[in-house]
């Protein structure tokens, strides 16, 4: 079936399953792009499924933004707060444009910057 077809038997969406669905409702307006494939388990909260996407600033920098959805949650649960999710991904976005270039700078460089 397609990205958004059935999920397994538990009604619980795969990870490509979650990723197309989140990413579909992000506005093209806002300029993120989906990490697709991408895994990293950095997540201060057991249990919980992150969906990756880039943000891009003129300056060069990039931004790893994310969502946490928790593991059992099933297809319809995410989509009812498929907004939300949204949102935070809007907000994460804004906060990253707001900041001036030169600590994006800052923040790519890590402890070099302060040389």
């Amino acid at each position: 079936m397609g990205a958004l077809g059935p999920a397994n038997g538990t009604g619980v969406p795969s990870d490509h399953q979650l990723q197309a669905l989140i990413a579909q409702a992000v506005p093209v307006d806002i300029g993120l792009t989906p990490m697709k494939g991408f895994k990293m388990d950095l997540s201060a909260n057991p249990g919980f499924r992150k969906v990756f996407f880039s943000a891009k600033c003129d300056c060069g920098t990039n931004a790893l933004l994310s969502v946490e959805v928790a593991q059992d949650k099933t297809l319809d649960e995410v989509k009812r707060v498929l907004t939300s999710l949204i949102s935070k991904l809007q907000g994460q976005v804004k906060s990253f444009r707001s900041m001036p270039c030169d600590m994006h700078a800052r923040l790519r460089l890590g402890p070099v910057a302060g040389r």
